[in-house]
């Protein structure tokens, strides 16, 4: 995951304070950074570690039924002084098993982007 960001979204133009939160099925949800925000400055880019995860689920799959997973990514900036701005929001719908593909998540002037991973592989226990 990477994310880049081309505005100035702090009134006093320090930074950006984003995180993302996912919204599964039924109450499966989850926050990233679970703790805090990314902090960014206008320009400037997160990348983040190569294990690092929004979202994980197993999900058992019968042998020749289709399994599809819904899943809506929302990234959101972070204001003291006023309720926190949804900056971008996309659903995927993810195949299962699928192979790995790249999705672009922006707002709707570009401004700011997040570069996200889908991966979604078969194991077995």
């Amino acid at each position: 995951m990477s994310l880049k960001t081309l505005k100035d979204y702090d009134v006093m133009g320090w930074r950006g304070e984003f995180y993302f939160k996912v919204d599964g099925p039924k109450t499966f949800k989850a926050r990233w950074p679970d703790k805090g925000t990314i902090k960014l400055q206008k320009n400037q880019e997160f990348t983040s570690r190569a294990d690092m995860s929004l979202w994980s689920q197993f999900k058992t799959v019968r042998v020749g039924k289709p399994a599809i997973e819904k899943i809506k990514v929302i990234l959101r900036e972070r204001d003291h002084m006023k309720k926190d701005q949804t900056i971008a929001e996309q659903e995927f719908e993810i195949k299962l098993p699928s192979k790995t593909q790249y999705v672009i998540l922006q707002d709707e002037k570009e401004n700011t982007k997040a570069k996200l991973r889908v991966q979604a592989t078969r194991t077995r226990y």
